[in-house]
């Protein structure tokens, strides 16, 4: 029985045939109804014209690759998707262009199948939450979140962030001016489950890198060993 039994199915891109019946036989003992498409071209027309819960996609795919395709999704009708990326290279550029190209997640191989269908549970999780139904908004120097409809404005233009990106991004808000420590953040993001190594220092070295604008009223602080704050950037104190 699933612990948790997926209301759509999920898709899987693997081009790898071995390992891409290994990850259907798994999940599909473990309750969820899985999809399986070999290529990005296929990949994406399913996303396009039909439903999923979540999907997982290698990067390293003939065509249309698995940055590629979360980069279109992001772009598409179906840009709430939650994305896991899966991966041969445990590099930090690699996973940085994944979180930057809007994956919620990252998976360097070889990995464990208990594992993935953990972390496949908490995204589904967190996209089901819901938000109220009323607006509700969230400020902080120049940046503005629409609680409601998840819109980011930073200098009064809107400001596209990945699902993680703007979980961290509404945290450190919240939390303001506090020092916000690596382990609320990750209990937060993650729901308890220990992330992928640095996945954490990627997704504030992608939001820092969204925020980077001449004249900003904010700056993400970095505190070696301790977590993460957003504070009034220098120029504006000055």
């Amino acid at each position: 029985m699933a612990n948790h039994p997926a209301s759509k199915p999920i898709l899987l891109l693997e081009d790898d045939s071995d390992l891409a019946a290994n990850i259907v036989d798994f999940l599909e003992l473990k309750g969820w109804l899985v999809d399986y498409a070999p290529t990005g071209a296929l990949a994406l027309h399913k996303v396009l014209s039909e439903s999923f819960s979540a999907a997982i996609f290698d990067i390293n795919v003939p065509g249309i690759d698995g940055i590629d395709l979360c980069e279109r999704i992001r772009a598409s009708t179906a840009s709430s998707l939650p994305i896991i990326i899966l991966t041969a290279a445990d590099q930090i550029e690699q996973r940085l262009s994944s979180f930057q190209a809007g994956a919620d997640d990252y998976m360097p191989k070889p990995f464990s199948l208990d594992e993935l269908e953990a972390r496949l549970n908490a995204l589904v999780r967190r996209s089901k939450g819901g938000t109220p139904p009323f607006e509700n908004i969230l400020s902080f120097g120049d940046i503005s979140i629409n609680l409601a409809t998840r819109e980011v404005t930073h200098q009064s233009r809107p400001l596209q962030l990945t699902r993680m990106g703007y979980q961290l991004l509404k945290l450190i808000i919240q939390e303001a001016p506090r020092v916000v420590e690596r382990d609320e953040i990750e209990r937060v993001l993650w729901h308890g489950l220990p992330p992928a190594s640095d996945a954490l220092r990627s997704h504030v070295a992608s939001l820092r890198t969204a925020l980077n604008a001449p004249h900003s009223q904010v700056e993400l602080v970095t505190h070696r060993g301790v977590g993460y704050q957003i504070k009034e950037s220098r120029s504006t104190l000055e």
